[in-house]
């Protein structure tokens, strides 16, 4: 299956757990009238686990991580936030971790941050076998204090980090 027709997939089967998901992640983290506090802007958010359209017989869990950059850098003052997404399979019978394709993951990143956004994602070191599978897979997207997508801030330092859009 293409990269494209995997997206397509993930989209058709995952609707309205894709839907509930970007909203979570990407819907400011405070209520109005709550003042802007470091804390105020972390939180998790969960979604699965689901089935993998390569494998029909494993699940996956995706977590996002959202956080205020201040929490990335020494600059305490760094206005803006970092969506973080990982993603781990199982298997669905015995719960024992499975790899997971590459191709998949990115595919599954496209269907939750797609559109303009996914040209913003840059993939967080994983650690990926000759095969080309992985165990957890991580993405990152930054936002700025109005919760648009922006490059990296160079106050970030995390060499890791490898633009989807370049890979």
């Amino acid at each position: 299956m293409t990269f494209n027709e995997l997206t397509t997939k993930i989209q058709i089967q995952h609707t309205q757990e894709l839907s509930a998901f970007r909203h979570n992640i990407t819907s400011a983290p405070y209520k109005a009238g709550t003042p802007t506090q470091l804390n105020a802007d972390r939180r998790s958010v969960r979604m699965g686990p689901v089935q993998s359209v390569e494998d029909g017989n494993a699940n996956l869990t995706i977590v996002a991580d959202v956080e205020g950059l201040a929490w990335f850098t020494a600059d305490k003052g760094l206005l803006g936030s970092c969506i973080t997404v990982s993603i781990a399979g199982h298997r669905r019978n015995t719960g024992t971790r499975v790899h997971l394709p590459l191709a998949e993951c990115d595919a599954w990143i496209e269907a939750i941050l797609g559109g303009s956004w996914i040209t913003h994602v840059y993939r967080a070191g994983n650690k990926v076998a000759a095969d080309g599978r992985l165990d957890i897979a991580s993405y990152r997207l930054f936002l700025d204090e109005r919760r648009n997508p922006v490059s990296k801030p160079q106050a970030v330092a995390d060499s890791t980090l490898r633009s989807l859009a370049e890979s």
